[in-house]
């Protein structure tokens, strides 16, 4: 077995003087194990960053509330930049992929609604595809169209089984899918809570199922039973697996505790990435502060209601054991995994927060992006997302990135 140990350096602000830091250290440990190479983490200090800087202001911004049509974007779901700088742009509303250039000025408009070739009848993502090509997810999440960086259908394809949903497709031409696993992790509990599971399948480029991973937990769930009928419903601070590319390897990921596993093509487990985190359990107090969270989102004249609807909802459905240990994952051009960190209610940051972790799984530090901002592309100097005015008003925007040393 070999054991690496590595020290990693992030800047540590501190409060005597807000243009100095000090330097804090995070150590990692890898070791092989059997051909998978797993990677211990230490937290990053409170208050620490990794010297990466995101502007305060976004470098392009594509939307408006009036004008021409391809500027009103409405259910953007994806949005991605090719290799010449355009950026495209997945409209669910009008089920359109829309092209832009690089100054924002829009180009051509791809698909839209229909059953013909090329047409989506719900268009759900956009993502890249071997070479300069791109893939589309649709109908409900179970079928892929594919087309060239010039807007060319290409084909249609229905990966694995009928029922499986595509999780995410690589620039290496796979296809992660999933599907319900039918049986439950174990029975309800007293309080009639209990995990399902979802069974997570590999295809190749053109559909065929290569492997299956095997059932992962699902989102938590609240049965409730009246007569010969069942409800399943989603509780409230539910744990979830997310799922993400990297690199070449596909990311399967249940937040339960903070572990990522990461899967070669074939399916071979070929990366364990831990960090130290402290679970947290839901109490009243949580409840209450998520509760007053929500009402917040409402009009002054409603919000009363809204609260004693909440409350007598909560009441009725029980809590998971502990809080997600961590939110959405994804990998930027370069090879780094981003992890966002969970906010737990009450406590939310100004600014959300994220781990990032090197190609091999070592730590480097915390890094902040834009507030509101629904990030779907991190490159190599940019991020690019989706922001949303006070009108609902939605926004493809690109902020510069920075990755100095400190």
């Amino acid at each position: 077995m070999r054991i690496e140990f590595v020290v990693a350096a992030v800047a540590l602000a501190t409060t005597a003087c807000g243009d100095q830091s000090r330097v804090a250290e995070i150590a990692s440990e890898a070791r092989d194990s059997a051909g998978i190479r797993i990677v211990e983490n230490a937290r990053p200090p409170d208050g620490s960053r990794l010297g990466w800087r995101v502007d305060s202001v976004p470098t392009l911004t594509i939307g408006a509330l009036e004008g021409e049509e391809p500027y009103m974007l409405h259910q953007v779901f994806t949005a991605l930049r090719l290799s010449d700088g355009r950026i495209v742009v997945a409209n669910r509303g009008s089920h359109e992929l829309r092209v832009f250039d690089a100054s924002g000025i829009h180009q051509e408009t791809w698909g839209g609604r229909g059953g013909g070739p090329g047409e989506f009848n719900s268009l759900l993502r956009v993502t890249h595809w071997p070479g300069d090509s791109l893939i589309a997810w649709y109908s409900q999440q179970d079928r892929l169209s594919v087309f060239d960086g010039n807007g060319n259908f290409g084909r249609t394809l229905r990966p694995g089984d009928p029922g499986n949903l595509v999780e995410e497709a690589s620039t290496g031409g796979v296809i992660l899918t999933s599907r319900s696993g039918g049986e439950g992790l174990g029975p309800a509990d007293a309080d009639g809570l209990v995990r399902r599971e979802r069974r997570y399948e590999i295809a190749d480029a053109t559909g065929r199922l290569v492997v299956s991973l095997g059932p992962r937990p699902d989102a938590d769930l609240h049965v409730s039973a009246s007569g010969n009928a069942y409800t399943f419903r989603t509780i409230p601070f539910t744990r979830s697996t997310p799922t993400a590319t990297w690199g070449d390897l596909l990311v399967v990921a249940p937040n339960h505790n903070y572990e990522i596993r990461a899967y070669d093509p074939d399916g071979t487990l070929s990366l364990v990435v831990r960090r130290a985190h402290a679970l947290v359990a839901p109490t009243p107090a949580y409840r209450d502060a998520e509760i007053e969270r929500r009402v917040a989102l409402r009009p002054s004249e409603e919000q009363a209601e809204r609260r004693q609807e909440l409350r007598e909802r909560f009441a009725e459905t029980p809590m998971p054991e502990t809080f997600p240990a961590f939110g959405a994952i994804m990998a930027d051009a370069v090879g780094h995994l981003w992890v966002q960190e969970y906010d737990l209610p009450g406590q939310e940051r100004p600014s959300p927060l994220w781990t990032v972790f090197d190609p091999e799984g070592r730590i480097l530090g915390f890094v902040e992006t834009p507030l509101g901002l629904r990030i779907y592309e991190i490159g190599e100097d940019y991020i690019l997302g989706r922001a949303t005015d006070e009108l609902g008003v939605e926004y493809v925007q690109m902020w510069s990135l920075a990755r100095t040393s400190r």
